[in-house]
């Protein structure tokens, strides 16, 4: 069994605009600072596998929650599969700008399916569990997060991924007993 908790990076510049982030990486504000340091309690908790998506914003909430904490955490591995869906070309306007059809192949211009974030983080997935049983935490972004739920949960169709994720500084816990193709990426 794979016990991942997930954590959204804390508010960003972006996510207080409510413009679409993607592959820019905006700093933390001082609220998303907050919200990870709030996060130590959590870091003080054993974990087999530490790991972050590389992006500045999941990077320094990891570091800002493990010097709160006060707590040795192994060595946090950056995955750059763990990054949130590109937005191509709408990175950077309103969030409003893109509304994801019940399609997933469906991409904004210039960007990313959800098939593709779906198959690189089934991997990135995959990957981790391969190395045995454990306690993983991971810094990630909404997308992500979301994906990996749909695949906790073997979801059927995208549906369930179209709603709203964690909050920025949200934490979730997953469990995965082994690690399959949900249905709605399998077709």
């Amino acid at each position: 069994m794979l016990e991942l908790t997930a954590v959204r990076h804390g508010e960003t510049t972006f996510n207080a605009a409510g413009l679409l982030t993607g592959r820019r990486d905006p700093p933390l504000t001082a609220r998303g600072r907050e919200q990870a340091r709030a996060l130590a309690p959590l870091l003080r908790a054993h974990w087999d596998v530490v790991a972050h998506s590389g992006a500045r914003r999941a990077r320094d909430t990891l570091a800002l929650a493990s010097a709160a904490a006060g707590a040795a955490v192994p060595a946090p591995r950056a995955d750059p599969r763990w990054l949130e869906r590109g937005f191509g070309d709408l990175e950077g306007r309103p969030a409003g700008t893109w509304r994801q059809p019940a399609d997933v192949d469906a991409a904004p211009p210039g960007g990313e399916s959800y098939r593709t974030l779906g198959l690189r983080v089934h991997a990135a997935l995959a990957d981790v569990a391969q190395a045995g049983p454990g306690r993983v935490l991971l810094v990630a972004h909404s997308g992500v997060l979301r994906m990996l739920g749909g695949i906790a949960s073997g979801a059927e169709t995208l549906a369930p991924l179209l709603a709203d994720g964690p909050r920025p500084g949200e934490a979730v816990v997953l469990r995965y007993a082994s690690i399959e193709l949900p249905p709605f990426l399998a077709n």
